[in-house]
């Protein structure tokens, strides 16, 4: 039976700002909340499917010593490694260096943080749709409703209702109809899967990384594996593509076992982990503007840098920004995300 008008307004949940979604953006800007004193009495609720308890991700970037970075760098690297057809070369990084942090250890230590303040609350659910006017989210265990909204959740179908300002949500299986997307538009998906292996014999050096080995069959595409070398013993190996579709499962796992064999002549080896993403790379004029009581993050709010993928550094970078901003207007402004016209034209170029 439907709950009454009475019984489901008794039922909601309600907050000052609510988390559809506790990737890692949904978390960088919980961090950074907690961290100043504006946000002390304002109560957050961190709403999502997955209990994070996994290593379901790696993260990588390019950072400088001076650069703030959070205390869980699981490993980096100085040197660089990239090959073609015809083309091999090795450099130093300086004064970059190249830096992985695991998901598991992220998660772990933003649960530790925000397990020290009592106004943050963590709920494990489904999230089946939200409505912008009243800040609401239907859930697999119950309403609940926020006067902000952060919506970073990415699922197959959208969330959100039709909405007058253009917001693509776009689904990790299928590509939307390109008659569906504003122009000029570039839409592709960056997808990978990586295998974290071992071997019985040191074949690794521990101190350079491949990025990227073209080497590899295109299909047409664009191809690479890197390798991300932990020990002399152990690695990452991703295979990353970038097209409009993704590939049937199966092939990934071929083109691995292949690289290894072939381009790191590796008989014999152990799969300790795997992980498998799916990246959208687009251009589109992502929403700067609040719908309502929802603020786009993530990847929802275009974070994800369009050329190229990269996102953790860019996500601490944009949560400090706007947690900042909204501390000294006293209201939350999604313009305050950094953004470039200039860096737009220049990434569909790329």
């Amino acid at each position: 039976m439907p709950l009454s008008a009475h019984n489901l307004s008794a039922d909601i949940q309600r907050c000052d700002i609510l988390f559809a979604g506790a990737g890692l953006a949904g978390l960088c800007m919980a961090l950074e909340m907690i961290r100043r004193p504006f946000f002390q009495p304002k109560t957050l609720i961190l709403v999502d499917r997955d209990t994070k308890q996994r290593n379901d991700r790696t993260w990588c970037f390019w950072a400088t010593d001076e650069e703030p970075l959070p205390p869980i760098l699981y490993h980096s690297w100085q040197r660089c490694r990239f090959l073609a057809p015809g083309f091999e070369t090795t450099f130093d990084m300086a004064p970059y260096q190249y830096h992985m942090v695991r998901g598991l250890d992220f998660y772990r230590w933003a649960d530790a943080e925000l397990g020290r303040h009592p106004n943050v609350r963590r709920v494990t659910a489904d999230i089946h749709s939200i409505t912008p006017a009243q800040g609401r989210l239907q859930t697999s265990t119950g309403v609940f409703e926020g006067e902000v909204v952060l919506n970073s959740a990415f699922i197959s179908a959208p969330l959100l209702p039709p909405s007058p300002t253009p917001l693509w949500q776009p689904s990790l299986t299928e590509r939307p109809e390109s008659t569906a997307l504003p122009a000029p538009t570039t839409l592709l998906l960056q997808h990978f899967k990586g295998w974290l292996i071992e071997t019985p014999a040191p074949a690794f050096d521990p101190t350079t990384i491949t990025f990227m080995d073209f080497r590899i069959e295109q299909a047409g595409q664009t191809r690479f594996v890197y390798v991300l070398p932990l020990s002399d013993c152990r690695a990452l190996v991703e295979f990353t593509v970038f097209s409009p579709a993704l590939l049937p499962a199966a092939d990934y796992d071929a083109v691995l076992r292949d690289y290894l064999s072939r381009w790191l002549a590796l008989p014999l080896y152990r799969i300790e982990e795997e992980e498998f993403g799916v990246i959208p790379m687009a251009d589109l004029p992502f929403p700067r503007q609040m719908e309502e009581r929802v603020i786009h993050i993530g990847t929802a709010g275009g974070f994800v840098k369009a050329s190229s993928g990269y996102a953790f550094k860019r996500t601490l970078r944009r949560a400090r920004v706007f947690a900042h901003v909204w501390e000294q207007q006293g209201r939350p402004t999604p313009t305050a995300f950094p953004h470039s016209p200039v860096f737009t034209w220049l990434y569909r170029i790329l």
